[in-house]
């Protein structure tokens, strides 16, 4: 059953004033691409850091970081922009 496999995603932040703030993720089809992609995305302008993300179906309330690349908030603060980010994009699925 395809709900059973692990979801991840790449997530990019921008700098705005002088705040960090995530933008829309990229899905991705398997961890390696999830990384891949985040690592990509540092070079797109505008872009400071990114992170890759997986959710598993078993715990789909949770997000877990695979790894992160630039600048990206601090623990406290990605967390919260994880929340945020569960409850307003189509990584929701």
């Amino acid at each position: 059953m395809a709900s059973q496999f692990p979801r991840f995603a790449a997530l990019p932040f921008v700098a705005i004033d002088d705040d960090v703030i995530a933008a829309m993720p990229v899905r991705c089809i398997n961890e390696r691409a999830a990384i891949a992609c985040a690592e990509r995305l540092l070079t797109v302008f505008g872009h400071v850091g990114s992170v890759a993300l997986r959710r598993s179906s078993a715990s789909s309330e949770r997000l877990d970081l695979i790894q992160k690349f630039g600048d990206v908030p601090s623990e406290t603060d990605l967390a919260a922009s994880l929340r945020v980010l569960k409850d307003t994009t189509p990584f929701r699925a």
